[in-house]
């Protein structure tokens, strides 16, 4: 049964609906209002099924009421108007429109005709009701992410652009957080991608337990999320906040019913500051976010104009790197190691240098960490070791250094994965002509913690060919004798850091002399990096180093350069004064 509001200025037009409307099945009450005011106020503070609305009331247009009649968002009533003018297909028309659900003629007020058309009205509403429903669950799944609950990229970058807009409007601030779990694909890998869905859901939970109430939490996809901050006072406020999503998400999670340590990387952009559009603060927060991930993870960075020269630098990289034409720009370049005893050239490290065509020769720093993350390496590696290799074969067959040289070349992480390494290397050092004991590779921690047992295995095989192994930069990392138990390294390079404070500091020396003994029992030859003085190469030279490599003797040199070095490089100006 109905619960119907009557809305008519004239009581007698009123009194003939309620005498219409005598079956006692279809409406079970009739609420009256003589104005839209006090109608709209009964409407507001009590449920109908059915509206009867006059379409001529004295304090407002009907196209009016019924406005805020069907935009009520928590009301859901059937309205039918009412009218004594005669003309009336236009009006009708409008008002349907509006969202009347039908249009009658007072004069034509019949039991019959008013039952119909209320009957119909809440039919035509009921359906009206259940395509706004479906219209709002469809509107909740394009807008929300299933597995989370939080709302998806669409709904983010919408909700963004309007926020930009209302944030330039009033002249406030606003601010962006992007934030991307570290190693989340560890989690999926060891875990299972159960076990990742359900760690996604609780990071999504603490997100929402630590941001201000106005504030959007999105996921973007994947491990991705994005916070919009709005009405941002400055920007050590979301700074703060950072800090506190970092500090939340390193609290243990539970997966599989054991605890598990996560870390996020945040990067975040500022409006006005950084950017104006939607496209630009997205941009820029997702690049400081990688800027966060380089620095080490866990932590969180601004995007700035010196993080953006370092991106605009990247992609020139990148772009340097896909074309090749960074690896045709790559020059090798030598520095002599020196024999610890009498001084002489012993062999010589190669060093890549990257011959810009406007910028000039630029040092590793300046390209190594893109050509690693864009997995350029492996083969800037085979190009630029079989370049040297043939250099120094050169350098051999003409006489300008002897069999016993070593050319040392640096192996990184990508190259020492390559599943045909050792036969590669086998060929080239065939086709020209150098045997395999006159190179050595030298491999870093950082190298080796990558995979241990792959590299391991790849030098080994290199090794039984006559390669020498060398472990680089020893003494810097935390596991580094757990590495000389098990790799098949014959050679030890001793940290330039382990020389800087000696001969001066006792106690630099004594344990620069432990770490040469160490070696020294284990069979391996020391070579000792970072000689600037010669104070330090003759301590060295004392203390049992095999060879040495530093300033004080030549920085890297290009091959012309190198070659003028062995012509002129006299040993007796290193050596000690002879007893007298």
């Amino acid at each position: 049964m109905m619960r119907l509001l009557l809305v008519d200025d004239d009581e007698l037009d009123r009194m003939a609906v309620v005498r219409v409307l005598q079956n006692p099945k279809l409406v079970k009450d009739i609420v009256h209002a003589s104005t839209a005011v006090s109608a709209l106020k009964l409407y507001e503070e009590n449920h109908f099924d059915i509206v009867l609305l006059d379409y001529r009331l004295p304090d407002m247009d009907c196209l009016d009421v019924l406005s805020q009649l069907t935009q009520h968002t928590e009301k859901q009533a059937a309205v039918v108007i009412l009218t004594g003018m005669e003309d009336n297909e236009t009006i009708e028309r409008n008002c349907i429109f509006a969202g009347a659900q039908d249009f009658l003629l007072k004069k034509e007020l019949s039991e019959r005709h008013l039952t119909k058309a209320l009957v119909h009205a809440q039919a035509r509403h009921a359906l009206n009701n259940k395509l706004i429903e479906t219209h709002k669950r469809l509107k909740y799944l394009a807008e929300n992410d299933p597995m989370t609950g939080l709302s998806n990229r669409y709904y983010f970058e919408e909700h963004l652009r309007n926020a930009l807009q209302r944030a330039h409007r009033l002249h406030v601030q606003l601010g962006l957080i992007y934030l991307d779990i570290d190693n989340f694909k560890l989690v999926n890998d060891s875990l299972g991608h159960d076990s990742g869905d359900h760690l996604l859901k609780q990071v999504a939970q603490r997100l929402q337990e630590v941001v201000r109430e106005g504030d959007i939490v999105c996921r973007l996809g994947g491990d991705e999320f994005a916070i919009i901050v709005h009405d941002l006072e400055n920007e050590t406020l979301i700074g703060a906040l950072s800090q506190r999503v970092i500090e939340k998400i390193r609290e243990p999670f539970t997966l599989n019913q054991t605890e598990q340590f996560i870390t996020c990387s945040i990067g975040i952009a500022t409006f006005p500051r950084c950017a104006t559009t939607a496209e630009d603060m997205l941009k820029r927060a997702d690049l400081a976010m990688y800027h966060a991930k380089r620095e080490g993870r866990n932590g969180f960075h601004f995007f700035s104009e010196v993080l953006q020269e370092q991106i605009i630098h990247r992609m020139m990289l990148e772009n340097e790197l896909r074309s090749h034409r960074l690896q045709n720009q790559l020059v090798q370049y030598y520095q002599p190691v020196i024999n610890a005893k009498d001084f002489t050239v012993c062999g010589a490290e190669m060093l890549m240098r990257w011959q810009h065509p406007t910028q000039g020769l630029l040092p590793p720093a300046a390209f190594i960490d893109a050509v690693e993350e864009l997995g350029f390496f492996a083969a800037i590696d085979s190009r630029n070791w079989k370049l040297a290799c043939l250099q120094f074969a050169h350098w051999r067959q003409i006489g300008l250094i002897d069999a016993t040289c070593v050319l040392a070349v640096n192996a990184s992480a990508q190259w020492l994965q390559h599943e045909h390494l050792w036969t590669e290397v086998e060929h080239d050092l065939r086709e020209i002509d150098l045997p395999g004991p006159c190179l050595s590779l030298e491999v870093t921690e950082s190298v080796l913690v990558s995979d241990f047992d792959t590299a391991a295995r790849r030098l080994d095989h290199l090794k039984q060919v006559g390669v020498k192994v060398a472990l680089d930069d020893f003494g810097i990392g935390y596991s580094s004798m757990t590495y000389l138990k098990h790799l098949p390294a014959s050679i030890l390079k001793v940290d330039r850091s382990f020389v800087q404070n000696v001969p001066e500091k006792e106690a630099d020396c004594r344990l620069l002399k432990a770490m040469i003994v160490m070696a020294k029992s284990l069979d391996l030859e020391v070579i000792v990096e970072g000689i600037e003085t010669l104070a330090q190469a003759q301590l060295c030279s004392a203390l049992g180093a095999d060879k040495l490599q530093g300033f004080l003797f030549a920085k890297p040199l290009s091959p012309e350069a190198f070659e003028a070095f062995l012509a002129t490089h006299n040993p007796a100006d290193y050596l000690p004064p002879a007893d007298t």
